[in-house]
């Protein structure tokens, strides 16, 4: 059979053979290009496919170059079909689309396919964790120059290459526990994404049972108060001298403050303390209404006229 009749042939066995991997909801975790992974299919049926393809290449219609073609087109329509309001999953497909063009052979184009999410917990999970697509803190400046990153991991400088801004600075954020309405996030979210060993099947980042990291002072400043609330929990506000601040956007700032939530329970500082710079407050916690072990970081100014405004600490950060 000449190789252009059997190329349809072939094509369709591929994407046959693919659809019905993804009837498999067996969810692991694959080591690849040094980093963890979701894997939300158990993808031997497939690898398995796709190792006889290759040791058939010579007598193969469809070669590599054709297979990462059809299946990154057929990602793109399957894309379409998804509805506009569940980002993540739209944006996994998007990124899982590119991935398998650069796929080298049939296992690494098997591994991207079996990365499609199912949902958008899976879909957050895995744009998490996949290093070829996050932007790491050590990116982006504080809006207040000289600030440091406000966590800082056991025997690391602050360097912020570790650290993730999961939930960005926000007039309109859909709420993340799933309670549905959308409320300002005027503040960013921060996790450590050096601890993440895998990603469970239900789409819930799993931690090492190392030390998270630390909370810690971004500047010099006095411990203004120390809570708990059901929302927050844990949580620890810092003031701080206007003089950080630029001179230009220092009018009417009567001083600063920074605002760390969601902390461990044993808190290192008390109301009153003078802290230095790079000082621990508390260890990474997940107290209050929380998806997991992360911190709530907010940057108010002070006015002069009473009012207290949240500015973002960290501009320019987006997916």
């Amino acid at each position: 059979m000449s190789r252009k009749k059997m190329f349809f042939p072939v094509a369709l066995l591929i994407l046959s053979t693919l659809l019905l991997s993804f009837s498999f909801h067996f969810f692991s975790v694959t080591e690849t290009a040094g980093r963890n992974s979701a894997v939300y299919v158990d993808s031997d049926e497939v690898k398995a496919f796709f190792e006889r393809r290759e040791q058939n290449r010579s007598d193969a219609a469809v070669t590599i170059e054709e297979s990462r073609v059809i299946a990154s087109d057929w990602i793109k329509k399957e894309r379409l079909k998804i509805n506009s309001r569940f980002f993540y999953r739209r944006r996994s497909y998007e990124l899982i689309s590119k991935s398998i063009l650069s796929s080298k052979n049939y296992e690494e184009l098997n591994y991207h396919l079996s990365r499609l999410p199912e949902t958008e917990k899976q879909a957050y999970a895995t744009l998490t964790i996949d290093r070829s697509n996050i932007t790491t803190m050590d990116h982006y400046e504080s809006s207040i120059p000289g600030l440091i990153y406000p966590v800082e991991l056991p025997g690391e400088n602050n360097t912020g290459e570790d650290l993730l801004i999961t939930s960005f600075f926000s007039n309109r954020r859909v709420s993340p526990l799933g309670s549905g309405g959308v409320k300002p996030h005027l503040a960013v979210d921060i996790i450590n994404i050096g601890n993440i060993e895998y990603v469970s099947r239900t789409g819930d980042l799993v931690r090492e049972e190392n030390h998270p990291g630390y909370v810690v002072s971004v500047a010099d400043g006095v411990v203004k108060t120390i809570e708990y609330n059901h929302i927050y929990g844990w949580n620890v506000t810092v003031e701080h001298d206007r003089n950080l601040i630029p001179y230009q956007r220092r009018r009417g700032v009567k001083s600063f403050e920074t605002f760390y939530s969601h902390l461990d329970k044993n808190i290192l500082v008390k109301t009153g303390d003078v802290l230095v710079q790079g000082q621990k407050i508390a260890a990474l916690g997940n107290s209050g209404l929380s998806t997991g072990p992360h911190l709530h970081y907010e940057v108010r100014l002070n006015n002069e006229d009473g009012k207290t405004v949240n500015i973002n600490p960290y501009p320019g950060s987006e997916w």
